[in-house]
């Protein structure tokens, strides 16, 4: 993993702030062994996230998306797949190629809609902040919300 952290001096007294905040934020990003992991969503969503490095990037996976409140009526076996670098507590990704038995997104059709995942990461858990999962997953499915790590 890449840390764009660095200790070169300047005389201005704001860049001294500036480095230090810069050098605090740095030392509090998250390792490669503190992301990988299995997550389950916090809240009524039926959906797990699963984070992976892949040498300097990471893969992460999102499967369910439905509510457990709905019931049968749930939008039910949606996966997405993306692959991206982790910047201080931040993972973006687009969305990349899945397949499933249930599901199947081609590498053409990921780049031609340009999909875009966003999670935040803190001890223990991960919020995804945005999953560009509308016209992806049935109706009513989301993966936005807390997410609690389990193994």
């Amino acid at each position: 993993m890449r840390w764009r952290c660095s200790t070169v001096a300047s005389s201005h007294p704001g860049h001294a702030i500036l480095a230090a905040l810069w050098l605090t934020a740095c030392a509090n990003a998250p390792t490669a062994d503190a992301i990988a992991g299995l997550y389950r969503h916090a809240g009524p969503v039926a959906a797990t996230l699963e984070v992976r490095p892949e040498g300097e990037r990471y893969l992460v996976r999102l499967e369910g998306g439905g509510s457990s409140e709905a019931g049968a009526a749930s939008a039910a076996d949606c996966v997405i797949e993306a692959r991206g670098e982790l910047e201080g507590a931040v993972l973006r990704a687009p969305f990349g190629p899945v397949e499933t038995d249930t599901f199947s997104y081609g590498a053409a059709q990921a780049v031609g809609e340009g999909r875009t995942v966003e999670i935040r990461f803190e001890p223990g858990a991960a919020e995804v902040v945005a999953a560009d999962a509308f016209g992806y997953c049935g109706l009513g499915a989301g993966f936005t919300g807390r997410y609690q790590i389990v193994e």
